[in-house]
């Protein structure tokens, strides 16, 4: 094990992910491009960057991350520092190697390429194989057929991997979707659960759903000999496109994901008390479907102004007014989730990468959250976790608004029952005749923000 150790100070934003790959990347793991992550270490003179790490062939592999200082939410522990400051950590022929190359390019804000391990290891398995065209319905009984053409799934990058000839124990794990949770019902879940299990008997291998702390499905995790993992991949996909389309079988005896995706679930799960088709998905039922924004203009931008009983609420209501200026949140379904965390230096740094984390992921994902929950909310270490439920975009269904360039720190402002928080400190709220003289009755806490239209 080895501690990353001491340098200067202060922390940086992550880039979120490159914008054009190393080249050795692109040469060694070419399935792994979409996947890779960037962002800046932070590191503090005393506490230094708060890494557990061991070095090994594939880099160094994180295996804790220390509260203090913290790192970027970008990097997690399971992942693998791939490069860093330009210097590759991959593939090196020693530990020893891995460990001088990291120790010479060490420092604050030295920026560090990411990929998950299981992922890595994953594209490690395909990458020697010879095999074009991975894309057909594996031979068999016809029990899982694909209901959808594969350039349609969202995880068809993983249907174009070709299966390996090497053979070794691996555990791979499929995604839902790229920055996607699945909060599946008991029934949908059950019935996942029994095809994960019959494929896992076909294969020769473990197939099981991976959940997250809050219990929503993130990914289908297989484990077990490599070419088996490599055979199976195809149908865990098929079958997840069948659960995304809400194609699972709701009664009978027949499979729960048949030839010609037949029988798809008639029963709509319940939504904060509202029914919803596809997926058994489910909002929790303490997440509200509320508007409390407004807009007010500004030359060539726009300003949300929102409010809350809680300055949780406050900034929910926020993220929530974005998105409704990109498209009328009134035709959003909440079919999907995404999951998003931010760190700052302040309450309006805070609040400003929360916004800028579900911007990024709805230039990504094309998501729009329709209802924001504030999962965790640290005030003291300036750290924040929250879930946006709704859909993706599609302009067939859904209005195109306004586009949102950039979130920006200009005018922004933080409103409590006693202060209001600027850029250029804090001041207690202004006298009466002010436009936040006075808090909104019931709800004390409002929040201010420019938006780059």
């Amino acid at each position: 094990m080895a501690e990353a150790g001491r340098s200067a100070a202060s922390g940086a934003r992550a880039a979120k992910g490159p914008a054009s790959p190393p080249a050795w990347v692109l040469e060694e793991l070419p399935a792994k491009e979409a996947w890779l992550r960037r962002c800046r270490l932070r590191v503090h003179p005393e506490a230094g960057a708060g890494l557990e790490m061991e070095a090994s062939e594939l880099g160094y592999l994180v295996e804790d991350v220390a509260a203090n200082p913290g790192q970027d939410p970008a990097m997690k522990r399971g992942d693998v520092l791939v490069e860093i400051a330009g210097r590759r950590l991959f593939g090196l022929p020693a530990a020893a190697d891995v460990e001088a190359a990291f120790s010479e390019a060490f420092a604050d804000g030295a920026e560090v390429l990411l990929v998950d391990a299981d992922e890595l290891r994953e594209a490690l398995i395909n990458r020697d194989s010879n095999e074009e065209c991975p894309c057909e319905v594996p031979e068999g009984d016809g029990e899982y057929e694909r209901i959808v053409p594969p350039g349609e799934s969202a995880n068809y990058e993983l249907l174009r991997r070709a299966e390996s000839s090497v053979e070794y124990d691996a555990v791979v794990h499929i995604p839902v979707g790229r920055g996607t949770v699945w909060s599946l019902g008991p029934e949908p879940m059950a019935y996942l659960t029994d095809d994960l299990t019959r494929l896992g008997s076909e294969y020769g291998l473990t197939a099981e759903a991976k959940l997250d702390r809050a219990g929503n499905m993130e990914s289908v995790a297989l484990r077990g000999l490599s070419t088996a993992i490599a055979a199976a991949r195809p149908t865990v996909v098929q079958i997840l496109d069948h659960y995304r389309q809400g194609k699972w079988q709701a009664s009978g005896e027949t499979a729960h994901v048949g030839a010609g995706g037949a029988a798809a679930g008639d029963d709509a799960a319940l939504v904060g008390g509202a029914a919803v088709d596809g997926l058994g998905f489910r909002v929790p039922d303490h997440v509200k479907d509320i508007r409390q924004f407004k807009y007010h203009d500004h030359t060539a931008d726009i300003i949300v102004h929102s409010w809350g009983a809680t300055r949780a609420e406050a900034f929910g209501q926020v993220v929530a007014g974005m998105f409704n200026y990109m498209t009328d949140l009134e035709n959003v379904d909440l079919r999907s989730a995404v999951e998003v965390e931010a760190t700052g230096h302040d309450l309006l740094d805070l609040l400003y990468h929360l916004l800028d984390e579900f911007l990024f992921i709805f230039g990504t994902e094309m998501h729009v959250s329709r209802c924001i929950d504030i999962v965790e909310f640290d005030e003291q270490q300036l750290r924040i976790r929250a879930r946006g439920y709704g859909e993706k975009m599609n302009l067939k269904k859904h209005e195109q608004g306004t586009e949102i360039k950039a979130i920006t720190m200009h005018m922004m402002r933080i409103l409590a029952p006693d202060v209001v928080m600027t850029e250029e400190g804090t001041r207690p709220r202004a006298a009466a005749g002010e436009d936040d003289s006075e808090p909104i009755p019931g709800y004390p806490h409002e929040v201010y923000v420019l938006l780059d239209i």
